[in-house]
């Protein structure tokens, strides 16, 4: 599964625990408490999950891009060395 799903699905499912707590909550009064408490809870570990994989999914980019970088610095550095052996 790509980072951009895995945040999609914890982003929707952290809504929908919110949603649902606040359903108990308003349906089952004096019992729904301990309900609602946990599906918040969940609510919360669901934020937690998609937070990481942004993090995970930025630190891969990040990683992808110094690789970029140094590639583009070897070849460059292999141009010069070709232009300055031209000129000579």
């Amino acid at each position: 599964m790509s980072h951009k799903t895995a945040i999609r699905l914890y982003e929707i499912a952290s809504y929908v625990l919110i949603l649902g707590a606040t359903a108990v909550y308003f349906m089952i009064r004096p019992n729904g408490l301990a309900l609602t408490m946990i599906l918040l809870a969940l609510a919360v570990g669901m934020r937690w999950m998609m937070e990481r994989e942004r993090y995970k999914s930025c630190e891969e980019e990040n990683d992808q891009l110094k690789a970029d970088l140094r590639r583009l610095t070897q070849l460059l550095a292999e141009e010069k060395k070709r232009s300055s052996g031209d000129g000579k």
